[in-house]
């Protein structure tokens, strides 16, 4: 898997994102006007639930950065300052808009702020929940993949998978939702998401993609066959809502379906823009211009119209950005790239 695949499966990760937060809630979704209805529940309302962005995203980030700690990672730093430099500038601007459109809800104690700055609490973007524990994943990725090589990776990703269906255990069966101290919230994400993120970096460390392609290049016709199992993978996943595996197995069919060169370009762009639109997106669709995205009424609308602007807010951010990362990186750290 190539810069080029994961910048499209990026892509790929980013529309699930969007998709997610536009229609995992019922109430919102039954004042849109729903074209397909199963079982009086609308088709996207269903289709939802076979998104699992963040694993996508764990994933794909656990894989590249082991392929750079392998060659020498020589940007580990800057592409967590890349990172807090867009948060920064987008919460900012959101506080600003959000303290003028909702002043009792965007306001509070410099203590907050500074929380959310963070990314130590999230309360004015719950959907942000996991920026500190893979804030946390990156910085201590030279050291997990250090120690990882001590192990096959086997028994990496059955250990990592243990940890995770109990943290997963201590997150239903006592209070669930995250909301547990901050802190202990914190470390037991790290541990929750630490599966997918060692998923990926097993898979560069085996060359699992390049091992797998050789063989099913040999089958005849297996790019359709990719969208079979493609097809498979999400209707067992409506099944198994948010099922850790799922991500690993789209991100590993789309590797060998046939996807239009168009279609490959519009991802690859998406992709390249998928850190911004990840802090944007919810921005306007849950926070800010809820009423305004929802004022559409048909779902494909909908999402069309948050991933234009979206990518388009993205963009501006890019600008606003680059003047602080001249100021406050070397000149070879600005191109890094992001780390999501």
């Amino acid at each position: 898997m190539d810069r080029q695949d994961t910048g499209m499966m990026k892509g790929v990760a980013i529309l699930l994102m969007i998709f997610l937060h536009l229609f995992e809630y019922r109430d919102v979704v039954d004042q849109c006007h729903n074209l397909i209805i199963i079982n009086d529940i609308p088709l996207v309302n269903i289709l939802s639930h076979a998104s699992n962005p963040v694993a996508f995203f764990l994933i794909l980030g656990g894989y590249g950065l082991y392929k750079v700690y392998q060659r020498g990672d020589q940007h580990h730093y800057s592409r967590l300052i890349k990172l807090y430099i867009h948060y920064w500038i987008i919460l900012t601007i959101a506080l600003i808009i959000g303290h003028n459109l909702y002043p009792e809800t965007y306001h509070g104690s410099l203590m907050q702020v500074l929380d959310n700055a963070t990314g130590y609490q999230t309360s004015y973007n719950i959907t942000m929940w996991f920026l500190l524990p893979y804030v946390v994943l990156s910085l201590c990725a030279p050291w997990i993949f250090t120690f990882y090589k001590r192990f096959r990776a086997i028994h990496i990703i059955v250990v990592t998978l243990a940890l995770r269906m109990v943290v997963s255990y201590i997150f239903r069966h006592n209070v669930g939702d995250f909301k547990f101290d901050p802190l202990i919230n914190n470390i037991l994400l790290v541990f929750y998401l630490l599966f997918n993120f060692s998923l990926g970096a097993m898979a560069a460390r085996t060359r699992f993609f390049e091992r797998l392609g050789a063989i099913v290049s040999r089958v005849k016709g297996y790019r359709w066959w990719a969208w079979g199992i493609l097809t498979v993978c999400v209707l067992i996943s409506l099944k198994i809502t948010y099922d850790c595996i799922y991500a690993f197995c789209i991100i590993t069919c789309l590797q060998y379906a046939s996807i239009p060169k168009v279609i490959k370009k519009v991802l690859i762009k998406l992709g390249n823009q998928s850190m911004n639109m990840w802090m944007i997106h919810s921005w306007l669709c849950l926070y800010l211009f809820k009423d305004f995205i929802y004022s559409f009424r048909y779902p494909i609308i909908i999402f069309l119209v948050t991933t234009v602007i979206s990518y388009a807010c993205s963009l501006i951010i890019n600008l606003l950005s680059r003047p602080i990362e001249h100021w406050l990186m070397p000149r070879s750290d600005i191109n890094s790239r992001p780390i999501l």
